[in-house]
């Protein structure tokens, strides 16, 4: 829906200037736009490359890992847009810090079980955004039985694996397992004047529940056709005045939750503490004039939810790539 209506927006072309008060009414204002058009391969075949670095902090209990991949997708035209197989022909994961013991234990047994999937079918739209799974219910079987091998999850444990999972729907399953194909669609096919932004007002989800108001913004920053690529800014989340808004709002649902927490369990209720939340996420593309495919893309995702002394700060960094196979 958002790229769909930046490229509606954006190929208009011609955007009026206000009328004046003059005897001749004032020319229009000509806008030259620049598309991103992307050209599958022949053959349909793309490569990726993928490095991911995750950092999180749950009240001082720091843990740092790094992904890298590499994936080979074959496309097939379909009738929302492409049918994609993608499989993952290289990968490495590490623990670059923190988390030792039982957790790291853990954290190893999640990877080798997310690491036994090594294909993926999902059909995308004419931007290659993945629309939903194919075969969820198979992939997530798949899924549960590698986590089992792994040791990522006991007999007695399936239950809330079905409970997460099991309700899921093939379109959030696309958005939970498909991230990285999701932020590479970003800049295809996009229409865009140098250096004027395009914003797109949204809501997500706030972190304690209720919705806050955000945005997407996208700005074609350079269009160098003799060195045959663009760069695209993109940048998501909500302003700082949205977040403390959403702060105030949300403060008495908690203190609400806080007493009736304390009812239940006989005791004083826990003080409800400062609220200071930080949310967003910034990507830069080079992108090919030739292919419309992300030459490369850096992109960060910050997290920071902070309720007095309780603090939860999850950060992702990607670089990420794609190229005709």
């Amino acid at each position: 829906m958002f790229r769909a209506a930046v490229i509606a927006a954006c190929l208009t072309g011609v955007i009026s200037a206000p009328a004046v008060a003059e005897t001749a009414p004032p020319a229009p204002v000509q806008i030259e736009y620049f598309q991103l058009r992307l050209t599958v391969p022949q053959g349909g075949r793309v490569r990726q490359t993928l490095t991911r670095t995750t950092h999180s902090d749950d009240n001082g209990k720091v843990v740092s890992s790094t992904v890298t991949a590499e994936f080979l997708s074959q496309l097939v035209p379909h009738e929302d847009g492409y049918r994609v197989v993608k499989t993952r022909v290289k990968g490495d994961f590490r623990i670059d810090s923190g988390s030792d013991g039982q957790d790291r234990a853990d954290l190893e047994k999640l990877m080798q079980a997310a690491g036994a999937l090594t294909e993926v079918s999902y059909i995308a739209d004419i931007n290659l955004t993945p629309l939903r799974i194919e075969q969820w219910p198979v992939m997530r079987n798949r899924l549960k039985a590698a986590m089992r091998r792994s040791g990522a999850i006991k007999a007695r444990e399936a239950d809330a694996f079905d409970a997460m999972y099991g309700p899921m729907s093939p379109e959030a399953a696309a958005d939970l397992f498909l991230p990285e194909d999701a932020l590479l669609a970003i800049p295809h096919n996009l229409g865009l004047s140098l250096n004027n932004p395009y914003r797109l007002d949204s809501v997500i989800a706030g972190p304690f529940g209720g919705t806050i108001s955000a945005s997407e913004t996208l700005t074609l920053t350079r269009w160098d056709q003799t060195a045959g690529e663009a760069e695209v800014l993109y940048e998501a989340g909500p302003t700082r005045e949205a977040l403390d808004a959403y702060a105030l709002a949300i403060r008495p649902t908690l203190e609400r939750a806080a007493l009736d927490t304390a009812k239940a369990e006989k005791s004083a209720p826990a003080p409800v503490g400062a609220l200071a939340l930080q949310i967003g996420t910034t990507c830069r593309y080079r992108v090919s004039l030739k292919t419309g495919l992300v030459v490369r893309a850096e992109c960060q995702s910050l997290r920071d939810v902070r309720n007095g002394d309780d603090r939860r700060l999850h950060r992702e960094t990607w670089v990420l790539g794609e190229t005709p196979a």
